[in-house]
């Protein structure tokens, strides 16, 4: 970047962004390569593990809080792993069985389970 007259230590991946997401819709995120959707998901998800992020992230209006939001929210990269020998209600079953809390009991995790089911397919 230097050499095309960049000074800044720092580049500034993404700037002014926001979004709107409805409950139980399956969003898909696009754009050309480079444009920082992975960078955006990461710093979302809390993956970010490098580099140096600053703003707001609001989730309804309040300040996101990481442990509530990866509760409530699913981010599946590209390139994770996937068992083939697993239909995908097992691997929502698996899922949800580590997101949702221990004192949660087994009927309600699968009606939990049933509830993401259904809105995802409509």
């Amino acid at each position: 970047m230097k050499k095309r007259g960049v000074e800044e230590k720092r580049l500034q991946l993404l700037c002014d962004v926001s979004g709107a997401f409805r409950p139980g819709i399956l969003t898909a995120l696009v754009g050309v390569s480079g444009a920082g959707k992975t960078t955006l998901m990461d710093v979302l998800a809390g993956r970010k593990t490098g580099g140096h992020i600053e703003g707001n992230i609001n989730i309804s209006g309040y300040p996101k809080k990481q442990e509530t939001f990866a509760r409530v929210s699913g981010y599946c990269e590209q390139n994770d792993i996937h068992s083939p020998h697993v239909t995908v209600y097992e691997s929502l079953t698996y899922s949800a069985w580590l997101r949702l809390s221990p004192e949660i009991d087994q009927e309600t995790r699968k009606v939990t389970l049933l509830h993401v089911l259904l809105y995802s397919l409509f």
